[in-house]
């Protein structure tokens, strides 16, 4: 009976170095097309809804629309908080709920007594 020695083949290993190559360059376009969004975006002084901002639009007390955020990270009658990419949103109240969750927008209604941001 024969035996036969496994080993890697070349080719294996540069197909791997290939995809690690490929990956970091993937990873630095990306962080320069960032960097080259945010200087074009303070140079034209877009609005904050271009720029990829979050924005909040508060009615008296009772609703509240925001859009442009990351994540909800917490969910309570009493707290509801939201992640987006600069920092985080704390809204306050009695009541709390999200009248609809959409990707890029939600809404919160209950009886709205601060919103602050950390």
């Amino acid at each position: 009976m024969a035996r036969y020695k496994v080993r890697k083949s070349q080719k294996s290993d540069e197909k791997k170095d290939l995809y690690l190559q490929v990956k970091r360059a993937e990873k630095k376009e990306k962080k320069e097309y960032t960097a080259y969004f945010e200087r074009l975006t303070d140079s034209v002084s877009l609005t904050g809804d271009v720029a990829g901002e979050m924005l909040v639009f508060l009615s008296g007390r009772h609703c509240m629309i925001v859009r442009n955020f990351i994540s909800v990270t917490e969910y309570t009658s009493c707290k509801i908080r939201l992640k987006t990419k600069k920092y985080e949103l704390c809204v306050e109240g009695n009541y709390l709920r999200l009248a609809y969750f959409l990707p890029e927008e939600l809404r919160i209604v209950g009886d709205i007594t601060g919103v602050s941001y950390h």
